[in-house]
């Protein structure tokens, strides 16, 4: 947790951040801009991926990962404007892609982000290794300063609020003989006694729904 990390990206016209383990790469060979939107939308409520339009130019990225609400309030507060926020559920692992590598992959079952040979370095999708848990995301992107004209060495700066998986629920243990709650003792009681008295089965007991 807190730590940073920046790169830089190849152009595009819009990025995403995926979850590889859970979002669904492959829709249809016959998948047109408009399936993709759906596919998107779908993905964004399901936790899957968060997309965002980008200028067309290489990209200077910075990444925070936090679980401090201290720290995300500061960034909030000195950072240019918010562009884009939503939520990502992962298991360990997320990917910088471009929408065109993703719609590629869309349309090719067999095609993949990570084992295609790209042009360039930068042209690669980014794969982030991070803790597993569900992450409140906010993009904020830096235009240039229009009193001095100079541009930031950082194009975007992206907020990953880490919260973990809550604990698994324990499920109800079923107990035996002899480790019954009290609250049950009058059962077993009503129980062993007309087991050991020589009635029908059933006699003596109430009828349990199956």
């Amino acid at each position: 947790m807190n730590q940073e990390k920046a790169f830089a990206h190849e152009p595009g016209e819009s990025l995403a951040l995926v979850d590889v383990e859970t979002y669904p790469v492959f829709i249809d060979k016959k998948a047109d801009r408009l399936d993709m939107m759906a596919h998107f939308s779908n993905q964004m409520q399901a936790l899957t991926i968060l997309s965002w339009k980008a200028p067309a130019r290489t990209r200077h990225f910075r990444l925070l990962l936090t679980e401090n609400d201290h720290l995300v309030d500061r960034i909030a507060r000195s950072s240019p404007a918010q562009i884009a926020s939503g939520n990502l559920r992962t298991y360990g692992q997320i990917c910088l892609a471009t929408h065109e590598q993703l719609f590629d992959c869309a349309r090719h079952r067999t095609h993949d982000l990570f084992h295609r040979a790209p042009r360039s370095k930068i042209a690669r999708p980014r794969l982030l290794d991070v803790s597993p848990g569900v992450y409140s995301i906010t993009l904020y992107y830096h235009a240039p300063s229009l009193a001095s004209g100079e541009k930031s060495e950082v194009d975007y700066t992206v907020v990953l609020r880490h919260y973990p998986f809550p604990p698994p629920r324990v499920a109800p243990v079923r107990l035996h003989a002899g480790f019954l709650p009290p609250v049950g003792e009058e059962v077993a009681s009503r129980a062993w006694a007309a087991i050991t008295s020589h009635k029908a089965p059933g006699v003596g007991l109430s009828k349990v729904s199956r």
